[in-house]
Formats: structure tokens, C-alpha cells, sequence
């Protein structure tokens, strides 16, 4: 049985053309359904071929400022970051790494209503090199 959880993807705004023009110019996501009192966007899709989504929905009250993560492959990171800094996001750069695979790239990203989008890579031009003893087995 497969489940389906919208619990963190789903946002109730008070403006929600302003967030929609904001999901849809400046995060260039692509716009599924639109109606007067919501709006879906594609994120991508996962590892098994699901399409993952974020939910509008409109609402008296906007749900309470949140820190949201998108996780970029280090190839898309360089556009993303130059449209996302286009538009007044910042970049955090770690200077290196004691373990491979850890060097991230951070590009914070400034919402409407108070929230707050992460956009994240690992960049493994600066990641440490591997200890060819902590990878190796040792022989006896």
C-alpha cells in the first residue's frame, strides 16, 4: 500500500497569488492546478518515479513561518543559485570538509509570509579525500 503524506507540503497563505507568483517566477516551479483557493506546484520527482508536490492553499491565517529544504544535484545547483540569487537569495559555502561527501553549498532563499527556502548540494570538488585505510579492510 503506498501512503501519501501533504502534511509538509502543504502551506495555507494569505496572499496566495503572491505566493504562487513566487513558487512559480522566482522558484520556477511548474504549475499543476490552480483554482480560487489553491495552487499545486511540482517539486520533482523521487528516486521511484512519484511526483513530489507543494500545496497553496488559501486561508484566513497563514500557516507559521517554516524553514523548507530542496535538495539539488551538484550539477543544478550553479543555475539555481544564479536565478535564486537574482532574486536577493544568499549563498553559504562550507570552506572544505573532514569527511568525504560533506563540502554542502546552502543557498538561502528569503519566502513570502515569513518563510524560508533552503536549497542545498554537496559540492565534491571540496570534500576531503578518502583514507585509502579507513575504506580498505585490513588483511591479517
Amino acid at each position: 500500500m503506498q501512503r501519501l503524506s501533504l502534511d509538509r507540503a502543504v502551506l495555507e497563505v494569505k496572499d496566495l497569488e503572491a505566493m504562487s507568483r513566487f513558487c512559480r517566477d522566482v522558484l520556477a516551479l511548474r504549475l499543476l492546478v490552480h483554482t480560487e483557493t489553491g495552487a499545486t506546484f511540482e517539486l520533482g520527482t523521487d528516486a521511484r518515479g512519484h511526483t513530489q508536490v507543494v500545496m497553496l492553499l488559501a486561508s484566513d491565517t497563514s500557516t507559521p513561518p517554516r524553514r523548507m529544504t530542496l535538495e539539488v544535484t551538484d550539477e543544478e545547483f550553479p543555475a539555481t543559485c544564479q536565478h535564486l540569487r537574482n532574486h536577493g537569495a544568499t549563498l553559504f559555502e562550507s570552506e572544505g570538509s573532514s569527511a568525504p561527501g560533506c563540502a554542502l553549498r546552502v543557498l538561502h532563499c528569503q519566502m513570502p509570509e515569513g518563510h524560508h527556502l533552503q536549497v542545498i548540494s554537496i559540492d565534491p570538488r571540496r570534500c576531503a579525500p578518502s583514507h585509502p585505510s579507513l575504506s580498505t579492510p585490513r588483511q591479517a
